[in-house]
């Protein structure tokens, strides 16, 4: 059974994915880390929905950022993401007992 911090923690993670940009933008973070102006351009988004939605994942735990001069790199947060070997699978998103496998054609 899992604990009731547990599961808030995994509601907060599902939720954040839980929108369409923010999906895109986990797809592309999957391939490796990115901008924000990297990713604008990648989703044909604008700068600060992207800089928006970013922000969300990263208070949710599942994204993490460095910092390089002006530029900030957007990653997972450690233990969230683990690369595959697989053909059709990018990678595996980790919340806790949870799995959310990543396929290498998301949405298409």
């Amino acid at each position: 059974m899992t604990d009731y911090p547990a599961a808030r923690t995994l509601a907060e993670q599902l939720t954040a994915l839980s929108e369409a940009t923010r999906i895109q933008l986990v797809h592309e973070i999957a391939h490796g880390p990115c901008t924000v102006g990297v990713l604008s351009r990648r989703i044909g988004a604008a700068y600060v929905n992207v800089s928006h939605h970013l922000g969300r994942l990263r208070a949710a735990g599942v994204l993490t950022n460095s910092r390089d001069g002006r530029r900030v790199a957007y990653s997972f947060a450690d233990g969230v993401f683990t690369p595959s070997q697989a053909a059709d699978i990018l990678g595996t998103l980790h919340f806790g007992g949870w799995r959310i496998s990543i396929g290498r054609t998301a949405g298409k």
